[in-house]
């Protein structure tokens, strides 16, 4: 495999790209083995923070270059896109995207391809095309959060499920996975479905009016830690509980001081630590990969102390907008 190193003119050149970047390249880095261009949803909340802390130790660890585009907001699709075909114009032997539309990627895999650089997605499958894919099993997380909600309510209540946008097959799957386990509970009621929610301020905002029209509500599933908590702050005088996904410091707390009834543990440090370790690997393989499923586990007040991802997340820098 050619090894390819970032040049300060393509630099100098992408600077202002870079600048909307959530991790940093390794200037200083000697002849690095590869270089694997990143893009992330969004570069401001403390998962995905949490993510390019982890690509940037295994790149370091593996003596690899990584660059990280990120978008503000998780539903840019056309600023992730434009961040994708940068990249692709500079010399990366690999490609990882999380994507902002599980079913709008088949372009870029195209253009990729005749440039002979993989793509792998992460954190998020791709749907419209088949890549290599690192991250959980959402559908499998989802159900196990059901089981855990359900076992609280003794098998009987009215819940409501608050997911991000079902453009992204992770939402997808993890409402698909908490309705399956809820189909096993006839005395269970899901009173609502609204999806489209990442930001913290929209989800607080929304529950209240959610509340009016569905007051006797016992539980709320969210797909996204950031949306549970604007649920949490909206619901902390209520008693219902609350059950989400995404193991970052927030959440964790969360679980701890009573907040969240459960959690399912996706550390975004494993899963970027994994991808950029799993993409290293097919290069030195000269193959290309199928999936690597992440092992999950369901945090709640009985084994949170338990709990422990490869790197702490109160290590990761916190910020005040999405996930």
């Amino acid at each position: 495999m050619k090894k390819r190193q970032i040049g300060k003119l393509g630099l100098v050149l992408l600077a202002g790209i870079l600048m909307a970047g959530c991790g940093k390249t390794k200037e200083e880095a000697k002849a690095p083995k590869y270089t694997i261009g990143v893009v992330t949803k969004s570069k401001s909340s403390e998962y995905w923070m949490s993510v390019c802390s982890g690509m940037e130790d295994a790149a370091e660890k593996e003596n690899a270059e990584v660059v990280i585009l990120s978008p503000d907001s998780e539903t840019d699709q056309k600023t992730q896109k434009k961040m994708i075909k940068d990249l692709l114009k500079m010399p990366i032997d690999a490609l990882a995207v999380s994507t902002v539309n599980s079913y709008d990627n088949a372009d870029y895999i195209e253009l990729a391809k005749n440039r002979g650089i993989e793509v792998y997605a992460y954190d998020t499958p791709v749907s419209d095309v088949v890549l290599p894919y690192v991250g959980i099993d959402d559908e499998k997380v989802g159900y196990e959060l059901g089981q855990a909600m359900a076992k609280k309510l003794n098998g009987t209540g009215k819940v409501a499920v608050i997911a991000g946008s079902t453009t992204q097959a992770c939402h997808e799957k993890r409402i698909l996975g908490f309705k399956r386990c809820m189909e096993e509970y006839p005395d269970i009621q899901i009173e609502v479905v609204k999806t489209g929610y990442s930001n913290l301020l929209v989800s607080e905002q929304d529950m209240k009016e959610l509340l009016e029209d569905y007051p006797d509500l016992d539980g709320i599933m969210t797909t996204s830690a950031v949306t549970a908590l604007g649920v949490a702050e909206a619901t902390k005088e209520s008693g219902i509980l609350v059950v989400t996904v995404d193991a970052q410091e927030d959440s964790i707390e969360g679980v701890k001081d009573g907040k969240f009834l459960a959690v399912g543990a996706q550390s975004g440090y494993d899963i970027g630590y994994e991808t950029i370790e799993y993409m290293i690997e097919s290069l030195e393989k000269n193959e290309i990969p199928g999936e690597k499923i992440l092992d999950t586990k369901i945090l709640t007040i009985d084994n949170i102390d338990e709990y422990s991802p490869k790197k702490k997340t109160q290590n990761i820098k916190k910020s005040q907008s999405e996930s």
